[in-house]
């Protein structure tokens, strides 16, 4: 992956992090506005996961796809199972004692933890399936539905090539409409922000956004105008993230921040200007390398630091967990992620 996005992980992760501290509760006013408007929109960044994975998946994968009819499909789907499979039932694992507690109280039915196990949560829109065992594990189970259907979007794509320009029409048709949409509140979520199929449209502008970058990838810009267009496109975010209360929260978990998140991936793919540059540091490189470490853990942290660590101040244990986070981020990456989706791949 290109090391400014590498390192963009981690701020993602971050913001997703921060958007599940709400078990913080102060007087603060400054704190508590931040939490009600910054901090609750943190489920942006799944959107840019999503885009992202397109866009990466298609940087490695899609000439080969198309240039190649016999494309090993079988050898595809081993590699991507093993990034994220064995980390989920690492994770899943670490959660059997709340799993076990809640089903002794009458708070859960096992049939949901075999639901959890396989993936299958994201395609039912209700809470107790689709936030079960480790909540975030919902978003593997929408992952891995893209990685099967990546192959067939990708040749689709290529098929029907005026197909990315009528997506790409929709968007701004799609906001637009949003003054007039209305939804269901009780299934808003499980359709809108964790369902597959819809989640699709984020994962497919990921590959149209690689496509486009493979067309402007070699653009000259210098630092100063590389600069300026990283800028824009994080005051461009800024903007959209400005207005996020005027628009319908079903738009919010993906939709409407759409051409922001398509933006910074595609500029800062290119690599050229100052804050790309800062962001191939190595330390924010590393860190964004064990994101998704840090993203399948740091809930199952918060659960436990909640149920069991002594009562003491809330700010002091969002420090606490974070720092846990971070170091069984780092610990799982070197010892269980890595050697384990390597072994995966040599022995199938």
């Amino acid at each position: 992956m290109l090391n400014s996005l590498t390192s963009l992980r981690f701020f993602f992760a971050f913001v997703v992090f921060l958007s599940h501290l709400t078990f913080v509760k102060t007087d603060l006013v400054w704190y508590n506005w931040l939490k009600n408007n910054i901090f609750f929109e943190g489920y942006l960044g799944v959107g840019f996961f999503f885009i992202l994975s397109g866009f990466v998946l298609a940087l490695n994968y899609e000439k080969k796809i198309i240039d190649n009819p016999n494309f090993d499909k079988k050898k595809f789907y081993i590699a991507r199972i093993a990034r994220i499979y064995p980390l989920h039932v690492l994770a899943f694992f670490c959660m059997l004692p709340f799993v076990m507690i809640n089903v002794w109280k009458g708070f859960f039915h096992w049939y949901i933890s075999i639901v959890n196990l396989f993936l299958f949560q994201s395609y039912i829109p209700i809470k107790d399936y689709y936030f079960s065992i480790n909540n975030v594990s919902w978003s593997i189970s929408t992952e891995l539905f893209f990685y099967i259907m990546f192959p067939f979007y990708v040749i689709w794509l290529h098929k029907f090539p005026k197909l990315k320009y009528i997506l790409l029409l929709i968007i701004p048709i799609i906001i637009f409409a949003e003054p007039y949409f209305k939804t269901d509140l009780k299934l808003e979520k499980g359709i809108f922000y964790i369902n597959p199929i819809v989640r699709s449209f984020d994962f497919i502008l990921g590959i149209i956004a690689c496509q486009i970058y493979q067309k402007i990838q070699k653009i000259e810009l210098n630092t100063s105008k590389g600069t300026l267009i990283e800028l824009a496109s994080i005051l461009l975010l800024s903007v959209f993230f400005y207005f996020h209360n005027d628009v319908a929260r079903a738009f919010r978990y993906g939709i409407y921040y759409w051409i922001p998140m398509l933006a910074i991936i595609l500029i800062f793919a290119l690599q050229k200007g100052l804050f790309s540059k800062i962001l191939q540091n190595k330390v924010l490189i590393y860190l964004g390398e064990i994101s998704f470490s840090f993203y399948m853990i740091h809930m199952i942290v918060i659960k436990y630091g909640n149920q069991y660590l002594p009562k003491i101040n809330d700010f002091t244990k969002v420090g606490i967990y974070f720092t846990i986070a971070l170091f069984f981020s780092w610990l799982i990456f070197e010892y269980f992620e890595k050697p384990i989706a390597k072994w995966i791949k040599t022995k199938f």
